[in-house]
């Protein structure tokens, strides 16, 4: 009976465990077919939340992205815009995983044809994947929000390998 009870509290705990996966996935090529630009810039955001929780939607607490507070540091050139959005749709993100509210300090902003824009950034200063992965309209209000990077050598890759200006 005790074997029995211990089985069962050992399957139970290990279900709780389990359950709490947000999931990942590999961005779609499509969902990338309308990027005219890529920039690294340098976004001022010293109001940035980090989440207690990262699994329940946590998506009317997101801010709008403040354009006037972003620098652009480097705009990857038009011919290699194809080859990165070849890397960073082979990643994998973990879907909604909600650990920021915003991004801030280096990020990578990917400019869709219709003004739309997604802004992608881990955060590398902590040494840890949790990051922000978000659409925004071209007045910064958020229209989507992906998640964050599952590793974050994926940010730190796709940073390193395509612009000048590394992640220190």
């Amino acid at each position: 009976m005790k074997k029995t009870i211990c089985l069962i509290t050992l399957v139970v705990f290990c279900c709780c465990l389990v359950a709490c996966d947000p999931g990942s996935f590999i961005i779609d090529r499509t969902m990338l077919e309308d990027v005219v630009s890529i920039e690294l810039i340098q976004y001022e955001n010293p109001n940035q939340k980090h989440f207690t929780s990262w699994v329940p939607d946590q998506f009317d607490q997101l801010v709008p992205f403040d354009p006037t507070k972003a620098t652009v540091i480097e705009t990857l050139p038009e011919e290699k815009n194809a080859a990165f959005l070849d890397a960073f749709s082979k990643t994998d993100i973990l879907h909604t995983y909600y650990a920021y509210n915003s991004p801030k300090d280096i990020c990578l902003r990917l400019n869709y044809a219709k003004g739309n824009f997604l802004i992608v950034w881990a955060n590398y200063a902590e040494d840890s994947y949790a990051g922000y992965i978000g659409e925004y309209t071209p007045d910064g209000e958020v229209l989507s929000f992906w998640g964050s990077f599952s590793a974050l050598r994926y940010y730190e890759d796709l940073v390193n390998a395509y612009f000048t200006h590394p992640l220190q």
